[in-house]
């Protein structure tokens, strides 16, 4: 994916927390490895590095 695609998917999944966050709303979205791995990272106050290649498979 380019710059362009990644804030795309970045938007969209801000905008489902956003939704899921309100009343109306309820989530039961699986957690992937991929994300598990991401949340832990987030979490652990880690540097973010670039991922040079992307293993979230289609």
């Amino acid at each position: 994916m380019n710059v362009d695609q990644h804030l795309k998917v970045a938007q969209w999944h801000m905008e489902q927390a956003r939704l899921h966050a309100t009343t109306e709303h309820t989530c039961g979205c699986p957690v992937s490895e991929e994300y598990q791995r991401i949340i832990d990272i987030v979490e652990s106050d880690e540097k973010i590095e670039e991922d040079l290649s992307c293993s979230v498979q289609s």
